[in-house]
């Protein structure tokens, strides 16, 4: 059997790794809207048998990004009707031609629900947290000044997973895996980590600690939008390899021919 998928997707089954491979080619555009795709044929050119395809097409339609039809076969659905806040598909249009438009969009996700987080947070006043958050960034200024990217990142994802489930809001409990993914997409390999401007954030993440441990929930919401908005700059408009200004949210993104099928692409 070949071996497929991320490497996350190969420690949950072969499904799973099937699942991961298909849905990084339809966000790739591999698999255009329309186009017809046969299990028979999937099996196949990933030797799996018809029971893995079948799960992991059954996760591809939940997820909204196939859709079986009687006589038609199973075809490929507009990016419209994607679950778009799942966090694997954003993973996987991360790594596509829309990366930079997404991360526009999730960027404008989090100034909703982050300022918001900090503020609830910021009027409980729960020093356990509060702790929490000091040693995350003790954590991401060590790992600033190692220049290393995994330990940053676990720690910039640890900060705001702390602020986002203390603020003990239901449905920001359930955007919190998306809101996460987030930070993974604008952590992805495309992307320049540490920049001129990461010892500046690092400060403006210690305005939001300092705000949210003085249980000054407007200082604390104001340090988060300057948190958020300073990123979405340094990301969408400076970092390597975008170099512009995307267009506004809700503007058609500019498109690009993708890329040429290999030799293991599925012929449709």
């Amino acid at each position: 059997m070949k071996s497929f998928g991320s490497p996350g997707a190969r420690a949950n089954g072969l499904h799973a790794q099937l699942m991961d491979a298909l849905g990084r080619r339809i966000a790739r555009g591999d698999l255009p809207v329309g186009s017809v795709i046969s299990p028979e044929q999937i099996g196949a050119e990933f030797e799996v048998s018809r029971s893995v395809v079948r799960e992991a097409l059954r996760a591809l339609e939940i997820l909204g990004m196939i859709r079986p039809r009687h006589k038609a076969g199973t075809t490929i659905q507009p990016q419209a009707g994607w679950a778009l806040l799942d966090p694997q598909v954003i993973d996987w249009r991360a790594d596509g031609p829309d990366a930079d438009a997404q991360l526009g969009e999730l960027m404008a996700l989090r100034e909703a629900v982050e300022p918001a987080a900090a503020r609830i947070t910021a009027g409980q006043g729960d020093q356990v947290l509060v702790e929490g958050l000091h040693g995350a960034l003790a954590r991401m200024r060590e790992a600033y000044e190692r220049r290393s990217r995994a330990a940053f990142v676990e720690a910039d994802t640890a900060f705001h997973r702390t602020m986002l489930e203390g603020a003990a809001n239901a449905v920001f409990s359930q955007l919190v895996q998306t809101l996460l993914a987030t930070l993974h997409a604008r952590y992805s390999d495309r992307r320049q980590l540490f920049t001129d401007d990461t010892a500046d954030s690092l400060e403006r993440h210690e305005r939001v600690v300092l705000a949210i441990a003085a249980r000054d929930p407007e200082a604390a919401a104001a340090a988060s939008v300057a948190l958020v908005r300073a990123t979405g700059v340094e990301v969408l408009d400076g970092a390597p390899p975008a170099q512009r200004s995307l267009p506004a949210l809700g503007s058609q993104p500019a498109t690009s021919a993708p890329p040429a099928a290999s030799a293991s692409s599925l012929e449709l």
